[in-house]
């Protein structure tokens, strides 16, 4: 489920295109025929009309002890249908209870590993079964088009054939578990609400990765909020049902988006279920209630057997999983955390990716002195905060800091150069009515009180009682003109920080004062980190006048039955100003400098860093010439700074054991291998989505005279007048680079390594399902081990058939491989048939024959070997 949109494109609607075929005669048999399934189909043949209806329809969760995930179907107590909960992503699982806190999804892809997906998505099942959770909201395997798209850094990246075998292992991990994976957003939804694309695009660059997900059995399909080629996504029976059901032979169960139906005909077009339900407050319109669909059906609009298919689709897929067995469990119970941790510290280990080592800067020298500056050396920014990921479990989110200096012999400091966290506004800053202190009311028994500060935590052993509602009013005097950080933080409740009548912060709040899912999370606050102590951390830098300002602090206790704790904090612009230059100094008086920096998922290669960390990094460079950079980010981020760096290390956001994971890559424990699943442009003008000489090509998109549209606040979902066309075709990513000659900051599948690897001995040979086998020998040439990445692309062909597009080079296969010192091993990598082939609007997929150039890379721009080969029909 992405964050919702309340304005949405308006577009045509497939309907009445599809009717089933699939119900047999009444005197066939006692059950008839509808899905195959002899078990659903005595059930459907024992329902009634309102019994299928109920399947259809998300509604709220009215168990007892509701988890309050994203979607829930009530299910059917007279015929042993237990109900159905499904729970958001990704990564991980989002619930009332915290949950494991996973490695990126981007940093997933980086890993190049089907393994490490796979393991990611046991992780993802087992900790859905045990929080009672039966369908888990994910992979996401849209392309990342647009890097400055705020959703792209969910995304797996820019390649198809990447893209659709980790999501596939994903999937794998997930559903060995007993889950169903829902496999979104289907289909182009990279960054667009309006787009056309032609049928070779289409098929070949977005469809793939869907197309991998279905062949790996996945449960069910959540079609996108976006018009594709002049049809709602969720409204198309060319989408939905020619090509999902007919061509790549689907037969699970399509869910909307949250907020992506907008009518009862797409149950025509191949939709089976609409969320989200009362789950939402009624915010969002339902087309699929059981008196809307019985209207249609009286106006002979929708028939009867489409009811019967789509609850039988939904069906299907219970009983595929157990479900009618017993097997559906939704009390919440324990996780498995350690087996959880040994895969998110793998996984972000396997992830990180070293972009820059001037001079083998890294690994660091254990036994000179070492300054780790930043908020995300001292604590871990584990997955960059809430929202449709789990925020994670504090506990395991031990700092790379804490993690060295645990070492022994090992000289390292710490400065936080930039304090999130901040101290209590003191009590001389607050009054009200003349008087010190702020009046707190109880909204409850409308008691008053007066406090001298606003600081009620655990940490200072002042938490509030359980349901406590207090609201605080006063008059904030600032001593000096200035920016000042005002936060606002929380657990056990959310909080709303008013300040001169202008509300700032809505601490866990989405969509409504109410927290998300019932609870405030420590993740949940605007930032990338919890407050050391770990209170939710809702922050903002407001320009205040020396004086006066009226203040009103709200909070509203959640459903999680703990003490209310709530704090009013802030950082001065000379606590700012202290904070940066102790961070300089620490850099000054040590060996070597290591800045952690951040970004959050809306940052992009036109913005600088948040929070002045650039001009931080500048500052500490000046006085350290062995400064380097440990990133946090998951999309390309600027980097102005680069040239003044000896290194750079991409860590992604790890995880919860993103400390452990960085602390040994950075001292050489653990050699880094990772990968850039996408290219890093010099800048972002050199992507496809950002040309000047094609405005149509933006996520923005043209109006109907082809003037650009203008970006909003709203993101590019506010005017569905305005559309984008993927007129490049299938050169996106790395093979738009190649087409436009234009040579990137970083290419894709670039990463560097404490090693050395050789390539040799280059062979292929027919492989058994008609695509190829790739054979060499991969050798460590340098002093440590290392895991070796290569990359296998395929060329054009050398006679391209008329109309048909091919990318000058194209991921073919990959594989990860771990070798000693001096070792060498022979790899095999499968290049699946389909990547010889095309899509031909006439033929459909088509073998692409002749003489290829097939390379073996280290990176999409460094190819070690290469061969000719021919490939024959």
């Amino acid at each position: 489920m992405p964050h919702v949109r309340l304005l949405v494109a308006a577009g045509a609607v497939a309907t009445g295109l599809i009717v089933s075929t699939l119900s047999a005669t009444a005197n066939t048999t006692p059950a008839p025929t509808v899905t195959g399934d002899a078990r659903v189909d005595r059930l459907l043949a024992r329902m009634t009309l309102d019994e299928k209806l109920t399947m259809l329809e998300g509604t709220a969760d009215a168990s007892a002890d509701p988890q309050y995930q994203a979607g829930y179907v009530p299910g059917i107590p007279r015929l042993g249908i237990p109900p159905l909960t499904l729970t958001d992503g990704p990564p991980g699982v989002v619930t009332k209870q915290d949950s494991t806190g996973m490695t990126a999804t981007m940093g997933v892809a980086a890993t190049f590993s089907r393994d490490d997906a796979r393991r990611n998505g046991e992780v993802i099942g087992r900790d859905a079964k045990a929080l009672g959770q039966d369908v888990v909201l994910e992979p996401f395997v849209n392309i990342d088009r647009d890097t400055s798209w705020s959703r792209g850094f969910n995304t797996f990246g820019e390649d198809p054939l990447l893209t659709g075998q980790v999501g596939a292992a994903e999937i794998t991990g997930i559903q060995s578990q007993g889950t169903m994976a829902q496999v979104k957003h289907y289909i182009a939804y990279d960054g667009a609400n309006n787009v056309n694309v032609d049928e070779q695009t289409l098929h070949e660059i977005y469809l793939a990765p869907f197309a991998d997900a279905i062949d790996a059995g996945v449960s069910s399909v959540m079609c996108s909020y976006n018009v594709i080629n002049s049809y709602q996504a969720c409204g198309s029976a060319q989408i939905l049902t020619a090509i999902l059901r007919n061509e790549l032979g689907f037969k699970g169960f399509v869910t909307s988006d949250w907020g992506g139906n907008h009518s009862t005909s797409y149950l025509n077009a191949g939709l089976d279920m609409e969320m989200p339900g009362g789950a939402f407050g009624g915010l969002l319109p339902q087309y699929f209630t059981k008196t809307a669909l019985k209207t249609a059906m009286a106006n002979g609009s929708i028939q009867a057997s489409r009811v019967t298919e789509a609850a039988g689709r939904i069906l299907y897929e219970y009983d595929k999983f157990g479900l009618l067995d017993g097997k559906s469990k939704h009390p919440a119970t324990a996780q498995n955390r350690a087996t959880d941790s040994r895969v998110v510290q793998q996984t972000g280990e396997d992830a990180a990716t070293l972009l820059k080592n001037d001079g083998n800067a890294l690994p660091l020298d254990g036994h000179s002195s070492t300054a780790l500056i930043g908020p995300g050396a001292g604590q871990t920014i584990a997955t960059d905060g809430g929202g449709e990921k789990s925020g994670g479990i504090l506990s395991e989110q031990v700092g790379a800091y804490q993690v060295l200096r645990q070492e022994p012999g090992t000289r390292v400091s710490y400065a936080v150069g930039d304090d999130m966290t901040g101290t209590a506004v003191p009590a001389s800053a607050l009054s009200h009515d003349g008087q010190p202190g702020l009046l707190r009311t109880n909204r409850g028994t409308g008691a008053t009180t007066t406090d001298a500060q606003l600081d009620f935590t655990h940490s200072n052993r002042a938490a509030l009682p359980v349901g406590t509602n207090d609201t605080w009013t006063g008059t904030l005097t600032v001593p000096a003109s200035g920016h000042y950080w005002l936060n606002i933080q929380a657990l056990g409740g959310s909080a709303n920080l008013t300040v001169d009548g202008k509300s700032l912060i809505n601490l866990g709040g989405f969509l409504t004062p109410a927290p998300r899912y019932g609870r405030v999370h420590a993740a949940d606050g605007n930032g990338p980190l919890p407050t050391t102590d770990g209170l939710a951390n809702g922050r903002t830098l407001i320009s205040l006048s020396a004086g006066a300002h009226t203040l009103s602090v709200a909070e509203t206790a959640d459903i999680s039955g703990s003490p209310v704790e709530v704090r009013l904090a802030w950082v001065t612009p000379a606590q700012q100003q202290a904070t940066h230059d102790a961070a300089v100094a620490a850099a000054k008086s040590a060996k070597t400098a290591v800045v952690f920096a951040w970004a959050d998922g809306g940052n992009d290669l036109s913005q600088p860093l948040p929070e002045g960390q650039d001009a931080l990094i500048d500052d500490i460079t000046a006085v350290n010439p062995n400064t380097v950079v440990v990133l946090n980010t998951s999309q390309p981020i600027a980097m102005p700074w680069l040239s003044k760096v000896k290194a750079v290390l991409q860590m992604w956001y790890p995880g919860d054991r993103g400390g452990y994971a960085t602390a040994n890559v950075l001292t050489g424990k653990v050699n880094p291998g990772g990968k850039l699943p996408f290219t890093w442009p010099a800048s972002i003008d050199q992507e496809v989505a950002h040309q000047a000489a094609h405005p149509e090509r933006s996520s923005n998109g043209v109006d109907s005279t082809g003037k650009p549209c203008p970006a909003s606040a709203g993101g590019p979902f506010t005017d569905p007048s305005c559309v984008t066309t993927y007129s490049e075709g299938i050169n996106v990513g790395y093979r738009f680079y190649d087409a436009t000659n234009v040579t990137p900051l970083f290419p894709f599948g670039y990463g560097l390594s404490y090693t050395s690897f050789s390539y040799s001995g280059l062979r292929t040979a027919p492989a058994p399902d008609g695509g190829l086998t790739v054979s060499f020998q991969a050798r460590n040439t340098g002093p440590v081990a290392g895991d070796a990445v290569p990359q296998v692309y395929l060329g054009a062909p050398a006679s391209k058939p008329a109309g048909v597009q091919f990318a000058a080079k194209a991921l073919a296969g990959y594989t990860r491989v771990h070798l000693g010192a001096g070792q060498a091993k022979t790899v095999s990598v499968h290049v699946p048939k389909r990547q010889l082939q095309y899509w031909s609007t006439t033929a459909d997929w088509t073998t692409a024959i002749g003489s290829r150039t097939l390379y073996v890379s280290a990176s999409e721009r460094a190819d070690v070997l290469q061969r000719t080969v021919t490939i024959a029909r």
